[in-house]
């Protein structure tokens, strides 16, 4: 348990944190979550950097509070915009607080009964994620989008109950030069 107050340096442009723990998600790491993902990850053979997380996090204790970024690249596996792998909280009554720093997104949002939201995150944007909705977010834009994020440190992450489903019940695609959400065909209801 941190017993002191303290401060880190948050750099807005790149968004990368002070002595934060850094975690690099890769194509292959997340292949299985889009459409062409296995057929790209395989022909291409490159492994691009779809996003990095700059996380302060603390013991899982309740009352500690858990923060860091979100650096999204920007690009497409086929027609589908990166997005991060999305997840539940493995204790379904915490909620998420983003805050987008630089750059253009939508956050996706889907609770355990279905329903389907989706907010755009843009720079000084707030998003609140309320207790039992998964979350995914997706860069739309031409330049990185980066995000500010906390949560409880006790909330843990529910990425299984994602891929048992198929991934979220919707996509983000561009279609004709447009940005479209559609249905997921994958998705198991």
């Amino acid at each position: 348990m941190i017993k002191n107050p303290y401060t880190v340096n948050l750099d807005p442009e790149s968004g990368k944190i002070e002595g934060a723990k850094l975690t690099i998600r890769r194509l292959s790491d997340m292949a299985d979550l889009y459409l062409e993902g296995k057929e790209v990850s395989l022909s291409s053979g490159v492994d691009p950097i779809i996003y990095e997380i700059y996380e302060c996090s603390h013991p899982s204790l309740e009352g500690d509070m858990n923060f860091g970024t979100t650096v999204m690249r920007p690009g497409k596996v086929g027609k589908e915009f990166y997005m991060t792998k999305g997840h539940f909280h493995s204790k379904l009554h915490t909620g998420e607080l983003y805050q987008g720093l630089k750059g253009i997104g939508l956050l996706l949002l889907q609770n355990q009964d279905k329903e389907f939201k989706c907010l755009k995150l843009s720079e000084g944007t707030l998003a609140y994620i309320p207790p039992g909705w998964a979350h995914r977010s997706v860069n739309i834009g031409e330049g990185p989008f980066i995000y500010f994020f906390i949560y409880p440190a006790d909330a843990g992450h529910d990425y299984e109950s994602i891929m048992k489903m198929g991934g979220f019940c919707k996509i983000v695609v561009e279609d004709q030069g447009k940005i479209k959400i559609q249905d997921n065909p994958r998705f198991k209801a």
